[in-house]
């Protein structure tokens, strides 16, 4: 592991629907459930209809009908799980399921695989320092991953997908639907300035898979969106994830506070006798940013 450190931002809001990261620009993505009484209505405002009365009534009730079938299939469809196909073979996995062994680092709620030259970092609330997400950059790209509680038969990507559509498109940026290997991923561009101060766009991706009562949300950023390498080699960290919901109850899309690794003073002690005997070994460099 190359880097570990914090990053504090103002996010006392620990629901999913405030967690889509404002600094990458994207502001909140919420949007209200909308129900389906229109063609009821209209089939109500036609009832004095000069028409026969029983054929304008069958039509307007089979209408009715259809589109109400409808509306029970698509909500039924977007609480339904979306992962991959071979999640429990390949990841991200529950801690109750078999796992390969891989080295990882221990956030409590995820245990996070970790490679050479990796930098890692936790995002940590300014005021409460709970750790909000972790975030790996590798290579120039980064993937930030948060975890969430969901109710056992129920998923959140599907809903949380089209909210951050929505939000994007609001803001005047761009978002279109993929399908890889994570499952759905949502490809966004949102206004953001450049360097020399002039209106440009920023591209991200988002990903999202739904587990046994857990929800874990990535945003690929940088070279990871425009890499193909790069994003193949973070998007294999993601699948190598463990995620540890635990036992409690906890209320449906609340975030899962991560912990902070305990760095032992002994181990960077014996990394310093190590680097003392072979100056070319490089061991991690650990530091903290506030």
């Amino acid at each position: 592991m190359g880097l570990f450190s914090r990053f504090s931002k103002k996010s006392s809001d620990e629901k999913i629907d405030d967690t889509v990261d404002k600094e990458h620009g994207v502001d909140d993505a919420v949007t209200n459930d909308t129900d389906a009484e229109d063609s009821t209505e209209a089939d109500a405002d036609e009832a004095d209809s000069s028409e026969p009365a029983d054929s304008a009534d069958d039509e307007d009730l089979a209408d009715s009908t259809d589109d109400q079938d409808v509306d029970e299939l698509d909500e039924e469809a977007v609480l339904e799980k979306s992962a991959p196909y071979d999640r429990s073979e390949k990841g991200p996995f529950d801690a109750a399921e078999e796992f390969p062994e891989l080295n990882r680092l221990d956030l409590g709620a995820l245990k996070v695989p970790v490679v050479d030259g990796m930098q890692v970092r936790l995002d940590t609330d300014d005021d409460s320092q709970r750790v909000l997400a972790v975030t790996l950059i590798h290579e120039g790209g980064g993937i930030q991953l948060q975890a969430f509680a969901t109710p056992r038969s129920e998923g959140l990507w599907n809903t949380v997908r089209n909210q951050l559509a929505t939000g994007v498109t609001s803001q005047g940026g761009e978002a279109a639907e993929l399908h890889t290997s994570l499952g759905r991923e949502l490809a966004v561009e949102v206004p953001a300035k450049t360097e020399d101060g002039r209106p440009g766009k920023r591209a991200m991706r988002f990903a999202g898979v739904d587990g046994p009562r857990w929800f874990v949300r990535a945003v690929f950023s940088g070279k990871a969106v425009t890499d193909e390498e790069i994003r193949s080699e973070l998007s294999a960290l993601f699948r190598g994830i463990i995620v540890d919901r635990g036992q409690g109850a906890m209320a449906p899309r609340e975030l899962i506070v991560l912990t902070a690794p305990q760095v032992d003073a002994d181990s960077e002690t014996e990394d310093e006798d190590k680097d003392e005997l072979n100056p070319f070994e490089r061991g991690p460099e650990i530091t903290e940013v506030r």
